[in-house]
């Protein structure tokens, strides 16, 4: 397991890490009965409101909390939030900390089913100053959204010092994004690390091993529940369903 060798920092840490993460999530629609459903659907899941409960969980779970936040529902679809955050307790500390850390979500459904399938996608980004470490949220996000294709981007920026006066630009242990995976996540996913370490800069793609049509048959009274689909569609719509996540996973 992954163990942090924490560097004795002298005065403020002036090291930015950067988390980005685009999320997609892929429905085959039955019908053109479906289309304006999944759509409703897509809005109501996916507001502005909810999508502030969720960055604040994820706020919260890394130690950090909200000073402010900023949100906006688009027409005829999509979303997005910004929150402030920082990394102190105290009130009085709060406004040291207003340009140190962010955290912003948009989102980008398509309006229209292309053969069949409604591809979405919400792109997030954490960004911090300090102690606090993005990469404890990998898991909660993918787990979220429930995602079927992850890109994720990790960069550390800037420098700090240690009590010595040595400059530091990285503060913790990372070798590659999937080291700080649970063993659960690794377990569904197919996944492929790329690394910079010379630049601090770290991606991973992630696809699901497996599809599982009930979590991707969007129904018009139940985008979640069971379908009676024939043997020969279920084959047909699997075969779509995989090219298109093999598709997002290579980017070709």
């Amino acid at each position: 397991m992954h163990t942090d060798n924490k560097i004795p920092l002298y005065g403020f840490n002036n090291l930015t890490k950067s988390l980005s993460f685009s999320l997609y999530r892929v429905h085959y629609l039955p019908s053109t009965q479906s289309v304006g459903s999944y759509n409703t659907y897509i809005n109501q899941t996916y507001s502005s409101s909810l999508l502030e409960v969720l960055l604040t969980k994820v706020c919260h779970a890394i130690g950090g909390n909200v000073l402010n936040i900023a949100s906006q529902d688009y027409t005829p679809q999509g979303a997005s939030v910004t929150l402030m955050i920082s990394e102190e307790a105290k009130p009085e500390s709060l406004v040291a900390h207003l340009d140190k850390s962010h955290l912003c979500i948009h989102t980008y459904p398509e309006e229209t089913a292309k053969s069949g399938t409604a591809i979405f996608r919400a792109d997030i980004e954490l960004s911090t100053c300090g102690i606090i470490s993005p990469l404890k949220v990998l898991d909660y996000v993918i787990e979220a959204f429930s995602a079927d294709v992850i890109d994720i981007d990790y960069r550390v920026r800037g420098m700090t010092r240690d009590q010595d006066g040595k400059k530091h630009f990285c503060d913790h242990d990372i070798t590659q994004i999937s080291d700080h995976l649970t063993t659960d996540t690794l377990k569904k996913y197919q996944v492929k690390d790329s690394v910079m370490t010379t630049h601090n800069l770290f991606h991973c793609k992630l696809v699901r091993q497996s599809i599982e049509l009930n979590k991707h048959v969007f129904h018009v009274d139940s985008p979640s529940g069971k379908h009676q689909i024939s043997a020969l569609d279920e084959m047909q719509i699997k075969a779509q369903l995989a090219l298109e996540l093999n598709e997002l996973f290579m980017g070709k």
